[in-house]
């Protein structure tokens, strides 16, 4: 039997459901949403259901999409007769995934969580098992899957404080909606120990299946045109950064540009539709600054450099060292993946707040490829030693390549041989 707040969810998206084609048009005229693919997200299929073992795997977005991707070939890899049916919630993450999907898997975006849209989907996929990807659980999904005997996983599972509490508040809730699950792995011994007080499922404690992504791609032409137009100039970056992290950033910038006055910053938000409110901050500090959406290129006289684009990691990453990121200076931030810079050998910034990555970065700063950095003097000291002295500059990306490479092979071991077992009983 359900909780009653489970029951109450579904009685309020059943009475909602009415809405949903009201609630995406106007997503589609804010371009948040595919208008040619709306069909999907009311759960009516785009594409036929393939015969055989179809195993279905959910990444909200372009992070968990990443995992979702890597999963698939590493499954494929072992059993080549399996189908895969990728499911995503953004238009970026769709992007991504169908430049990487292969012959025996395709896309479609997740149905909204209201019951008709979930049993259409369920009805014409029929998958065999369902694999989610670190933390977003869709109650009426999940639950109807479980009801038509769906094996389902959890994979990389990774919960802040405020999540874990909020779903301690309805433990009922929490340990059925939790209880669904034929298995979970824990990204971090945070979140296993929490879901562990609230469910009497064993939870494995897998480590971040991120480690095991591949280092970030790049335009080897685009790459080439950047670095001759900055020539030898010294290059830092900021990733991911977030409103208010930015005028934190900038000034540190000035900093360092007191002792290194060619010094270039690029600067990548983590939502590009800031870039035009951090080219104002730009000028209001005196640093000229070109956007990266402008085509135009950096000259001598460009202080920063906007990476206002999605799926460019790859490229920043290689242009500059050392990498700040972002989402992670205020206490109510939790950090963002620092292992797409580990992994190129990039040195690495943090601000102290980064609980969504506690683990990684705890390794990543034990083994000294990492630094956490509070303020603007602690930045910009931190970027100047860097450029200043090569051997430090050195060991600390050697650093945190090791401990990235380090730990990539055991999440995925333990995930596979788990995933593999479900897949088994669904044969």
């Amino acid at each position: 039997m359900r909780p009653l707040g489970l029951n109450i969810y579904r009685a309020i998206t059943s009475v909602l459901s009415p809405l949903a084609r009201v609630w995406l048009g106007y997503r589609v005229r804010s371009d948040k949403e595919d208008e040619d693919r709306l069909g999907e997200k009311l759960g009516k299929p785009g594409l036929d259901r393939p015969a055989g073992t179809l195993v279905w795997l959910h990444g909200a977005s372009v992070g968990e999409a990443e995992i979702a991707l890597n999963l698939v070939q590493t499954l494929g890899a072992v059993r080549n007769d399996l189908q895969f049916l990728l499911t995503s919630g953004t238009s970026s993450s769709a992007s991504l995934i169908a430049k990487r999907l292969g012959k025996n898997a395709r896309h479609q975006y997740l149905p909204l969580d209201i019951p008709g849209a979930v049993q259409r989907f369920l009805y014409h996929w029929q998958p065999d098992i369902g694999v989610f990807v670190e933390s977003e659980l869709w109650p009426n999904l999940i639950l109807a899957a479980r009801q038509k005997n769906i094996k389902l996983a959890l994979v990389n599972a990774r919960m802040n404080e405020h999540s874990l509490q909020r779903w301690k508040g309805a433990p009922a809730s929490a340990a059925h909606l939790f209880g669904a699950f034929d298995w979970i792995g824990a990204a971090d011994g945070k979140t296993m120990h929490g879901l562990q007080s609230f469910t009497s499922k064993n939870i494995a404690h897998t480590g971040n299946l991120k480690y095991a992504a591949p280092a970030p791609s790049v335009d080897d032409k685009a790459l080439s045109g950047l670095q001759s137009a900055f020539g030898n100039r010294q290059i830092w970056l900021a990733i991911s950064t977030h409103k208010n992290e930015d005028e934190v950033v900038l000034a540190a910038h000035r900093r360092v540009r007191d002792q290194y006055p060619d010094a270039a910053l690029i600067l990548v938000p983590r939502h590009p539709e800031r870039a035009t409110g951090i080219a104002a901050l730009c000028v209001k500090t005196g640093q000229t600054c070109i956007r990266h959406s402008s085509g135009a290129m950096p000259d001598r006289q460009t202080s920063v450099y906007i990476g206002d684009s999605i799926g460019e990691m790859g490229l920043w990453l290689r242009l500059g060292s050392p990498a700040f990121i972002g989402g992670s200076l205020f206490s109510t931030m939790t950090g963002h993946n620092p292992l797409e810079a580990a992994k190129l050998g990039v040195p690495v910034l943090s601000g102290p707040y980064r609980a969504s990555f506690y683990d990684v970065y705890k390794g990543l700063i034990t083994a000294k490829g990492a630094l956490e950095t509070r303020t603007t003097a602690e930045i910009a000291k931190a970027v100047v030693k860097i450029f200043t002295e090569p051997e430090h500059a050195k060991a600390m990306a050697e650093a945190a390549q090791t401990c990235a490479r380090d730990n990539a092979q055991t999440p995925v071991k333990i995930t596979l041989v788990a995933l593999l077992s479900l897949i088994g009983e669904t044969s």
